[in-house]
């Protein structure tokens, strides 16, 4: 019970300071309401607002708890607390970050009074539903590559000062340079795949990576190429083991639209050759780093599932557009949190959380709900996310008992 209680008190300190750091200027009335919301969230798994009031304690009635909750996540300028969560996770951010760019969707098939509902693809089964898109950036820890949500702002076309995707995506990028400054590699998959796009990048002095689509055109040695044609050209080739995947890089050097860019082909990770185009400077290990970049994108898809599964981020009952994008970056920073605990493994906090996580039940075919467990993930994320659960549950629990 003694180690229990040091854990639990662990946990409750560094989310204190968690909330004053991110809203230390906002006022004492917004960290109360950022922390009671935040322990609702860790404790309920859920973004109900009914869901997260049970979880808090409180003297008000349910219904009230619920109206207050309602009513800060439509008053408050996440803007303010960006700048701020920034600040925050600087320390993990340096020039060998890789950032991953990628838009998600929430879909809402049956909602009605959600505002500025409108078309997206649902990418879980490839319809087309109602719901937003989420314009998305988070950055890989240096040293265990933990995705760090920097990022996240939902949209909507429906919206009327809406222009384009690519609008959306410039303020990601503006953002997190504001904070960050250019540095990093900034990797993109092939819906980013636009010269105009690539020549904003350039322009900026950011260095990327992006995965090109099957029908683009490229310059070498001054004559145009179809993709399928130019994989075939001959070139040095070097081949090396990355997750007990055997695989062929070979490089180009490629003119587009008057951008000098290099072409890297991966061979071995899929059934066709995956094509990347970069401005990082040429070395001897180009093709082998970028390739390695490239498929650390995959991190920001693990990101996105984390939060509808573990949070079921898709199940919240808020209407208005700006309820729904406080609650979305709300949960992006709960995510960030749990990042940072994941990063520092030598930390007593992590090893106690994990270990505690080791025992609790797992999931099985008698027991197919996913909160209790997902098999075999290199993301730490789920692990943490039950402890701190069944942290908060059990806290709340001995408390009633005691107070009885």
């Amino acid at each position: 019970m003694r180690d229990y209680n040091r854990l639990f008190k662990g946990v409750a300190s560094k989310l204190n300071g968690f909330v004053k750091d991110v809203a230390g200027n906002a006022g004492k009335v917004l960290q109360k309401f950022l922390k009671d919301f935040w322990i609702g969230m860790l404790t309920s798994q859920n973004v109900l607002l009914s869901e997260i009031a049970r979880c808090i304690e409180s003297v008000n009635t349910l219904k009230k708890r619920i109206e207050r909750f309602s009513k800060r996540l439509t008053s408050f300028f996440s803007i303010d607390l960006i700048w701020s969560y920034h600040r925050l996770i600087k320390d993990e951010i340096n020039d060998k970050t890789i950032f991953c760019i990628d838009n998600t969707d929430i879909t809402k098939p049956y909602g009605i009074k959600f505002e500025h509902l409108c078309k997206v693809r649902d990418g879980s089964n490839g319809n087309i539903e109602k719901g937003y898109e989420i314009a998305n950036i988070v950055a890989l820890t240096e040293k265990h590559k933990q995705p760090i949500p920097i990022y996240s702002n939902v949209f909507s076309y429906a919206e009327p000062d809406y222009i384009s995707n690519n609008v959306e995506t410039y303020k990601a990028l503006e953002c997190i340079n504001r904070s960050f400054g250019n540095i990093g590699i900034k990797v993109f998959d092939r819906g980013y795949d636009d010269s105009n796009f690539m020549r904003y990048l350039m322009g900026t002095d950011q260095r990327f990576v992006i995965r090109c689509k099957e029908n683009r055109c490229l310059y070498h040695n001054n004559k145009k190429y179809n993709m399928e044609d130019l994989v075939k050209l001959p070139s040095p080739e070097m081949s090396c083991m990355f997750r007990n995947i055997l695989l062929t890089f070979k490089s180009y050097a490629v003119n587009l639209s008057g951008m000098e860019l290099s072409l890297v082909v991966v061979t071995g990770f899929g059934v066709k050759p995956m094509t990347l185009l970069t401005n990082i400077k040429t070395d001897e290990n180009l093709a082998l780093t970028v390739a390695k970049v490239y498929i650390l994108r995959w991190k920001i898809e693990e990101k996105h599932r984390f939060e509808k599964m573990i949070f079921n981020l898709e199940d919240f009952r808020v209407r208005e557009l700006k309820a729904i994008r406080n609650l979305n970056l709300l949960t992006s920073m709960l995510c960030g949190f749990i990042a940072v605990i994941c990063e520092h493994q030598k930390h007593k906090l992590f090893k106690r959380l994990f270990a505690m996580s080791k025992t609790l039940p797992k999931r099985s075919k008698k027991n197919p709900d996913p909160k209790h467990g997902f098999g075999k993930n290199h993301l730490f994320f789920y692990s943490i996310a039950r402890a701190l659960s069944e942290l908060y549950h059990a806290w709340q629990t001995r408390k009633y008992y005691s107070s009885a």
